[in-house]
């Protein structure tokens, strides 16, 4: 009877509303819409002007078909080729993502890097630029998926902008849900995917590019065919893309920043997310269990718990959480795989949600036989509420 019920309770893909599920099986619903006319033209500048808010940018967002990870090679082919030098920040598995890349491209990766669950020291990227004026790029994961840390890019977006490198952005699980003021902060780059806080099925991949870095591009030879985002730039005014589109998920952007829109705009996104952070946080915290982030760095959009049971390692117990009580949480990549539970709260998640994932995560231990107060957790999360309904 339950075989298809299951409660996403992860760090992406998450949930996705009715609304945008509407919108996109509309798409299928009648003849398939010819991405060529006017029809689709409208569809897809309309939803480039509504995600520009969701960036914090007056700049052009690119709109490709892909996950995060496109969005971030593209961000890098279109800046880095051979033998350019980069700095990377990084502080976990998605910081190495952005190493792989770079070597694939066969850049000269400098690295600033913190211990898995920490963030990197301003001071030393720094220190490294000055050592390193030739740095053509920085580029810095906002929120680290594997881990629920969050760098503290305004701080590395000031001192980047003292140079003349470009900072890039990986925002795929911080977009929509953490603050992030691509303008205001002085970001030039930020890329991210529609699978997160966008509430959005995967297969689409969004790129942000301010001028300092298109005049960096425009002297630059983009070594892919499909992912030059000059030919993006191109088409963009016509309501064109160079490459056939994602028709669905363009409508479904459309309606998710409409949604988003509709709820408050991002200042009532950023509250809500770092109320149900919040509400998570005070909930783990009432089990005893050990979180691996500090609340200084602590993200919003996800909360990565240590696993400290030697009888039975994380994702047997994610196992038990999804067959018993079809609830899906994340579990730890890399060095911290079997060793985490990552708990998304993002996107389509209200307060409701995370009451029934810290209730669900309460009686899996019990299940289990890990001593539990029953309760306790959701009394810790409803407190949290009671204080800031804003969730």
């Amino acid at each position: 009877m339950f075989a298809e019920k299951m409660d996403l309770r992860l760090p992406g893909p998450v949930q996705v509303p009715r609304e945008i599920q509407r919108t996109i099986l509309r798409s299928f619903d009648h003849p398939m819409m010819d991405y060529r006319t006017g029809a689709f033209q409208e569809v897809l500048r309309a939803a480039e002007q509504a995600v520009k808010p969701v960036f914090q940018t007056q700049s052009d967002v690119y709109i490709l078909c892909g996950s995060g990870a496109s969005a971030l090679e593209t961000a890098m082919v279109n800046l880095v080729g051979p033998d350019d030098t980069i700095v990377i920040c990084n502080i976990g598995y998605f910081g190495d993502y952005l190493v792989d890349i770079a070597a694939h491209i066969g850049a000269r990766v400098l690295e600033v890097r913190a211990e898995w669950g920490q963030v990197v020291d301003p001071d030393a990227v720094r220190a490294l630029l000055r050592q390193h004026p030739e740095v053509k790029a920085v580029f810095a994961t906002h929120c680290e998926t594997s881990t629920g840390a969050t760098n503290p890019v305004r701080d590395l977006a000031a001192i980047v902008r003292e140079t003349d490198a470009v900072f890039v952005v990986d925002a795929v699980s911080s977009l929509a849900g953490t603050p992030l003021y691509m303008d205001a902060w002085g970001i030039d780059v930020i890329a991210t995917g529609g699978q997160k806080a966008l509430m959005l099925p995967p297969g689409i991949a969004l790129v942000a590019v301010g001028e300092k870095a298109w005049r960096v591009m425009e002297r630059h030879r983009c070594p892919s065919f499909y992912l030059d985002l000059k030919k993006y730039r191109a088409l963009l005014p016509q309501g064109h893309t160079p490459y056939t589109p994602n028709i669905a998920l363009v409508n479904g952007l459309l309606e998710s920043c409409r949604l988003i829109e509709a709820a408050g705009g991002m200042e009532a996104a950023y509250r809500r997310h770092a109320a149900l952070r919040d509400m998570t946080r005070a909930g783990v915290r009432a089990l005893g269990m050990p979180l691996l982030v500090d609340d200084a760095h602590a993200s919003p959009t996800l909360t990565s718990v240590v696993w400290d049971d030697a009888g039975m390692d994380a994702d047997a117990f994610r196992k038990v959480l999804r067959e018993t009580f079809h609830v899906a949480v994340g579990g730890g990549l890399g060095k911290l795989k079997g060793k985490l539970l990552r708990l998304g709260h993002m996107g389509y998640t209200d307060a409701g949600d995370v009451l029934k994932m810290l209730g669900v995560l309460e009686l899996g231990l019990a299940r289990i036989g890990r001593p539990v107060t029953l309760g306790a957790a959701v009394r810790a999360a409803q407190q949290v509420w009671l204080e800031r309904p804003e969730c």
